[in-house]
Formats: structure tokens, C-alpha cells, sequence
């Protein structure tokens, strides 16, 4: 396979080389190079499976970048969501660039930056819509689209070969809730020259129709939150500014008071309130402990943990873990979000542990408290349709969700050699006679544990995954140090592999079969490596044909 390091930038060429978000939901990062000039695209994390046991998130892979790092202009910021921010404090590690991002997404890097200590030496840039920036073969643009934020932006970039549109996260809203509607008229004029490459949001491409208005939102959770007849909690993303307005309003106009429940939410709701976005009605907020002596129907909690995750405010209520609050029969939990990929069990966890507790849960099933900030097939085809462009790669979603939007640009004029269906680490040239996959990059991810970090090419997850599904067999053999035999007999513990009343019997007869391999042993002096290998192979398959599992196997070599 060709290695990024060995491929140098073709002259007079465009190249593409998504570093992450194309094949799955989340570490999104796009690098467009020309020339000597690169441009990143966002830099985001992806929340760990299931499978990814201990892993707090996953970050892309920026060795592409690592010997190109003084040529890269600028990172450019669509807008705050964790999956397009989140892997700011490791890429600037490396990658020292300057960073342009619309307000409400600087705000909430500053803050990330801080918390990781690397704010001090960060060129942080504020992006504002119709004004350019220059950025050596580039000039960048931003234009104001809708999202489940505020101030989400999509990103125009002027190159010698034409104009690049880059959608960022959108939907099409005419009347939101925050914000202005997105920007068609700016799109337009930015379109004018014509589009040489058009990268567009893919979440929901292969769903028909247009996405649904917070505006509906908004009557559904006003009917639901005033008829309530005690406390309400009402969980959704932190970033959700536009559904905490909702709640603020609603509260206000049915004499409800509302709480914050989670760091995350008292930060985000801090950073709208300084930039204007949010505005709470005189007196409606109020600290926990005073929502703690309000009656039952006098308060609301608006709180974090839509997800499932496993430390959130919402979760700690479920299991009766939460400092401050505790939940009761008689309150209703409104869960205002739809489960991202992946995180279906942690949610339905949460859902059962909530009603366990005789709480009245609101979920999306049958109930419109929540739409989603992506935009559909008939909103799509508006962006190509507006666009027109000589190339299109679709970006930002799983490979299902790329492949229908791939589809979709064809039908809606594309030619089909003109359409390029890329995944992680494919490198994409392009010119004005058209486009070829020149090579690839690593693009896997990174996971992140404390501070840890490990590729796919490390050993841990799948040991974590082998721990987790057979557990851990640890043999230990002392050795003399003259002599290099065995002194005395093998010792075998094991952790989460069998049951207490099976083990003693099956750790006699295995280690009776190791004893038995090393004392029949041809060799007069065993290496320690041998040694290892000897006890892994023979306790292995012993285990294997007594149990039908395999258990990590750790041979402890005791030189005496």
C-alpha cells in the first residue's frame, strides 16, 4: 500500500483526504490540500462502541499530517459539537495551527483548551459569515447554515481551481428557533462562479422528505411540561441551546422555575447567555437547592444525559447516585433526543432504570420532543440542485448514508465518473479533466483511555476484549537460575474465567499437563521466551479442549 509519508501533492491538483467521519458517525476531519497549502476541515472525536471496553473517545489519526504540519494555513471550524471540536487538544499538539471558528464554537474550544492545558500559545480566530480569510492558495468564507446549535456554519473555500463548498452539519429551517434561517442568498453568491467540488452532510441521506422545525418542538413540550403534575426533567444535548429555550420560555409561561443539572449544561447555557444567543426570562432560573424547596409543580430540570452516558446527571438520577436530586413517583423524565448510533443499549438501559423508579418517561417514540439537526433528501437535493457542481464527495455519516447521497447526486445531474464515494484515508486528486484515488493514508482511530493512547495496531482493546468475554488465566513458574529448569510445581490463578467450584479441579489437572510438558522438555536449559511460549501453547489448548474458551493467558517467570 502507498504510504501518505511517500506521496508528495500533485502540481496543479486538488487533493481530499478525509482523516475521519467518512464511514461513521463522529471524528470528523477533512484535509484539502494544493500545492503547499492545507487547510483542515474541523477535527472531532467519535464516542467508543460497546466493544471499546475502558475507552473515553476516539480521536482521527493525523500521521498524514505530521512532516506537513508548517503548511497547514488554518483549522477550520463548521461549528462546537464534540464530534467536529472534540479532538482539538490532541491535533494541536502536533499540528500547531491557527484556529478560525464561529463564536459559539471558539467559546466552547477556549473552554476545552483550558481544561486540558493547552490553551496558553493557541491562535484562536473568530469566523464571521462574509468575511474572508486568506489562507495561501486558499481564501475561506463562511456562511450561516441551520444546525442543533448556534452560530453552525458552512465554509466556502476559493481555490485556483474553483470554488469548494463545504456544507458542515445543516438542515433547512425558515423559522428557528435561534438564529437566523440558513443563508441561501450568501450561498448563492458564493455559487456564482460556479462550484468546482461540493462536500455536503450525508446523516440523513437516505431518508425522504425534509426535517422537521423545533417550532413543533416547542407546542409539544409546552403541552407536555404545563399539564405535568409534578417536577419534570427534561434531558437533551448540552449544545441543544435552541431546546433550553424552549424549556426557559415554556417554564416562564406555566409559573415553572428551572435547574441545571450537569457541568456541561451550566457551561454551554453560560456561553449562549454572553453571546446573546439564549435569553431566560427575568427570575426563571434558579439554583438547585432552591428548585429542591419549590412544590412539585413549580419546577423544572433541564439536564444532561440524553445519551446514556455513563457519568452524566440524568443517568446518576436513574440510579439514585445524584447529589443534589433525587427522583420521585409522580415526576416525568422527557427525554428530548433520539439515541445516536451505537448508544441503543445505554439508552434503553437508562429508559428501564427510570421507569423502575415509577417516573412517567417521555421518550421521541410517538411523542415530537425531539428533530434532529440533519437535513433530508429533499433539502439535499435543494444543495445540489443550488451548487451545480463539476465534482461531488459526500461527507459526514456512515457508508450507507454515503453511498444514497452518492446516489442522490447522480439522479440529480452529477455525472456518475464526476462522483466520488471516499472512506477514511483515501486520498482524492482532483483537476479540471477529473478525479483519481492517488493513495491512501492512515486514518484509523486513535482511543484515547486517561492518558493513554493506542492505534488499531495496539494490543489493548483486543486483550480488553479477550479479558472481557473468557477473562485471565496467570501461571506461574519458578525457575533456577543455574539450570534454567522448572523448581517445584506450577502455580495457576485465574480471574473471570470459571466458577469458584470448578476451578480448583481444573488448575490440578492443567498444571499437571504443563508439568508433565516441561519436565518431558528435550531441551537441557529453557530460554525464558521458550519458557513463556511453552506455557501459553500447552495451558491454551489444555483450557480450550477442557472449556471451549480462551483466556488471556499470563506465564509469571519467577527466577530464584
Amino acid at each position: 500500500m502507498t504510504t501518505a509519508k511517500n506521496l508528495s501533492s500533485s502540481p496543479g491538483k486538488l487533493r481530499v483526504v478525509p482523516l475521519g467521519g467518512l464511514g461513521e458517525i463522529g471524528r470528523n476531519m477533512l484535509v484539502l490540500e494544493y500545492g503547499n497549502d492545507i487547510v483542515v476541515v474541523d477535527a472531532g472525536v467519535e464516542f467508543p462502541s460497546s466493544e471499546m471496553l475502558g475507552i473515553e473517545m476516539v480521536i482521527p489519526n493525523v500521521s498524514y499530517l505530521l512532516h506537513r504540519a508548517d503548511n497547514v494555513r488554518g483549522i477550520l471550524i463548521t461549528h462546537g459539537h464534540e464530534d467536529h471540536i472534540g479532538a482539538l487538544p490532541w491535533v494541536l499538539r502536533d499540528i500547531p495551527a491557527p484556529i478560525y471558528a464561529p463564536r459559539m464554537a471558539l467559546e466552547i474550544i477556549r473552554e476545552k483548551l483550558k481544561e486540558h492545558g493547552r490553551l496558553g500559545g493557541a491562535d484562536l480566530r473568530v469566523a464571521v459569515a462574509g468575511t474572508p480569510v486568506k489562507l495561501g492558495a486558499f481564501e475561506a468564507e463562511w456562511f450561516n447554515v441551520c444546525h442543533s446549535i448556534p452560530d453552525a456554519m458552512g465554509i466556502a473555500l476559493r481555490s485556483p481551481l474553483g470554488t469548494i463548498i463545504h456544507t458542515g452539519d445543516f438542515k433547512i429551517d425558515h423559522d428557528p428557533i435561534i438564529g437566523e434561517p440558513f443563508d441561501f442568498a450568501r450561498l448563492a453568491r458564493l455559487c456564482a462562479g460556479g462550484v468546482f467540488l461540493l462536500l455536503s452532510d450525508s446523516t440523513y441521506a437516505d431518508e425522504e422528505g425534509s426535517s422537521d422545525s423545533d417550532r413543533l418542538v416547542a407546542e409539544s413540550l409546552y403541552r407536555l411540561i404545563s399539564e405535568a403534575p409534578g417536577r419534570v426533567f427534561v434531558a437533551s444535548f448540552a449544545s441543544q441551546i435552541a431546546r433550553v429555550q424552549i424549556v426557559l420560555d415554556t417554564a416562564a409561561a406555566s409559573g415553572r422555575r428551572v435547574a441545571l443539572l450537569g457541568r456541561s449544561m451550566q457551561n454551554l447555557v453560560r456561553i449562549a447567555r454572553d453571546l446573546g444567543h439564549l435569553d431566560a426570562p427575568e427570575g426563571v432560573l434558579a439554583p438547585v437547592n432552591e428548585a429542591n424547596s419549590l412544590a412539585d409543580h413549580k419546577v423544572v430540570f433541564m439536564t444532561t444525559g440524553s445519551q446514556g452516558e455513563p457519568e452524566s446527571a440524568l443517568v446518576r438520577l436513574a440510579t439514585g447516585e445524584h447529589q443534589d436530586v433525587r427522583l420521585r413517583p409522580g415526576d416525568t423524565v422527557i427525554i428530548s433526543a433520539t439515541p445516536i448510533p451505537g448508544n441503543e443499549t445505554a439508552v434503553y438501559e437508562t429508559i428501564n432504570e427510570l421507569a423502575r423508579m415509577n417516573v412517567h418517561v417521555v421518550t421521541s417514540r410517538g411523542n415530537m420532543v425531539h428533530v434532529h439537526g440533519h437535513a433530508q433528501r429533499e433539502e439535499l437535493r435543494g444543495i445540489l440542485n443550488l451548487t451545480r457542481p463539476k465534482y461531488f464527495v459526500p461527507v459526514h455519516g456512515e457508508f450507507r448514508m454515503l453511498r444514497a447521497h452518492t446516489e442522490l447526486a447522480v439522479d440529480q445531474g452529477v455525472p456518475e465518473d464526476h462522483v466520488f464515494l471516499i472512506t477514511d484515508g483515501q486520498i482524492l486528486e482532483l483537476d479540471a479533466e477529473g478525479g483519481r484515488i492517488a493513495g491512501e493514508s492512515p486514518a484509523g482511530q486513535i482511543y484515547v483511555h486517561g492518558l493513554g493512547e493506542w492505534d488499531e495496531a495496539g494490543n489493548v482493546i483486543t486483550e480488553r476484549q479477550v479479558l472481557s468475554r473468557d477473562g485471565i488465566v496467570t501461571v506461574a513458574v519458578a525457575v533456577d537460575r543455574r539450570t534454567g529448569r522448572m523448581l517445584g510445581q506450577p502455580h495457576m490463578n485465574s480471574i473471570g474465567f470459571v466458577h469458584a467450584n470448578d476451578a480448583r479441579k481444573l488448575a490440578e489437572d492443567t498444571l499437571k499437563q504443563l508439568s508433565s510438558e516441561l519436565e518431558g522438555s528435550k531441551d537441557d536449559r529453557l530460554e525464558l521466551s521458550r519458557l513463556e511460549g511453552l506455557i501459553k501453547s500447552t495451558v491454551g489448548k489444555f483450557l480450550y479442549q477442557r472449556t471451549r474458551r480462551r483466556p488471556l493467558i499470563v506465564p509469571v517467570i519467577i527466577d530464584v
